[in-house]
């Protein structure tokens, strides 16, 4: 069964506790990125053990690799993967379409490239949407694939994860209004046939569905497809699509959305999640955050740190090859109870793939206690007070 309770208010800002038939997910809190079933570089138990209290998934890798049917005969994702906490998969929208719009080498991890098109192939349309879904090839053969909101809905059961996403088109910055006029009155039909599956399914009893809030940089798009997902009485509410170029981009849209959707049910922005935009998002009324950036940036020997411009610490730099502290003093995470900057800076000189797991572990500890911190400060009534503390940086290099 799943709920959702406001426990603590300063402002928007609220802390809660989400509860799932996996456990429970405070709030503000973040859902790690394990993409493939797997966190970049890191045992799923050292994630725990650190603090992590949930994972997201993506449907669209899993659809193509391995197939929900193996994941399925595993007993699910939960199984399959050794989690025992809160899990999220999103449908692979965002992936899908990346295709589309010509994003794939930094939406599919490892630079991949698709397969050579069939000489007739216009390489932009390796996704052909249409009003009842999308055709897209696999990274991997080739092989072409379709994703509608019922079999997308199907593929999401099967996965068996608590959390699941409507399965939606993300429009990038680039393209025209007109055009994310016409994606945003898609999304909405596409997440009435998302509830509507989900409920034909008898999927409500043990899995919560999260519809998504469109509309790119356009306040009349985003308050029309605020309401009309708002409307439908989902579980609760991602916040997605083209949230601008800047952070004041990100922060306009979520201002204007956040006050249209439902106080009761959770809210969750989709793909964000630097440390200044944790706090960010939490004084706007944001419950929890998604990002794959604190194990992305570990494999470039960046560790997250607070006193240093953009919060990281480059463990590649000269200065740390004789450098004994750790990263962050008080931090529990392998990395800082055992080792040095020295030690970490070797790893990486070497290219041993053990500095990926301790780094990542790292970042993900940091990011915990940073949101431990903010659930602490709405308690008290002072989340400006941290935010005013995280935001006195040194400037960017």
């Amino acid at each position: 069964m799943f709920t959702f309770e406001i426990v603590a208010r300063d402002g928007a800002a609220r802390r809660g506790v989400i509860r799932t038939p996996h456990g429970e997910m405070e709030t503000p809190g973040f859902f790690a990125v394990a993409t493939r079933a797997a966190l970049k570089g890191l045992d799923p138990q050292a994630a725990r053990q650190v603090g992590v209290q949930a994972l997201i998934c993506n449907g669209y890798h899993l659809a193509v690799q391995p197939g929900a049917a193996a994941v399925e005969a595993a007993g699910g994702l939960h199984r399959f993967m050794a989690w025992d906490g809160p899990l999220a998969t999103d449908s692979g929208g965002f992936q899908v379409f990346s295709l589309r719009h010509g994003q794939i080498a930094d939406e599919l991890k490892g630079r991949r490239r698709l397969p050579a098109s069939p000489a007739d192939e216009d390489p932009l349309e390796a996704v052909h949407v249409d009003d009842d879904g999308a055709d897209f090839r696999s990274y991997l053969d080739g092989t072409r694939h379709r994703f509608t909101p019922e079999n997308n809905m199907a593929l999401q059961r099967a996965l068996g994860a608590d959390v699941l996403f409507c399965l939606d088109e993300c429009t990038p910055f680039h393209v025209p209004q007109a055009y994310t006029h016409t994606a945003t009155e898609r999304n909405l039909r596409w997440a009435r046939r998302c509830l509507e599956e989900f409920q034909e399914l008898g999927m409500a009893s043990r899995q919560a569905l999260y519809g998504i809030v469109h509309g790119g940089v356009y306040p009349e798009l985003r308050h029309l497809s605020a309401r009309g997902i708002a409307a439908m009485g989902f579980d609760g509410f991602g916040i997605g699509d083209c949230l601008g170029e800047t952070k004041a981009d990100w922060y306009g849209v979520v201002d204007l959305v956040c006050p249209l959707l439902p106080e009761d049910r959770p809210r969750h922005l989709l793909g964000v999640g630097e440390p200044d935009d944790l706090v960010e998002g939490a004084l706007r009324g944001i419950d929890t955050f998604d990002c794959a950036m604190p194990t992305r940036i570990a494999r470039h020997g960046q560790a997250l740190r607070f006193g240093l411009p953009r919060f990281r610490l480059n463990l590649g730099r000269p200065a740390c090859r004789t450098d004994d502290a750790p990263i962050e003093d008080g931090c529990q995470c392998s990395a800082c109870e055992r080792f040095g900057r020295a030690y970490l800076h070797h790893l990486f000189k070497a290219k041993e793939i053990l500095a990926i797991s301790l780094v990542a572990e790292h970042n993900l500890a940091f990011t915990v206690r940073l949101l431990a911190r903010v659930r602490d400060a709405i308690s008290a009534g002072r989340l400006e007070e941290l935010r005013a503390e995280v935001s006195r940086l040194p400037p960017a290099c």
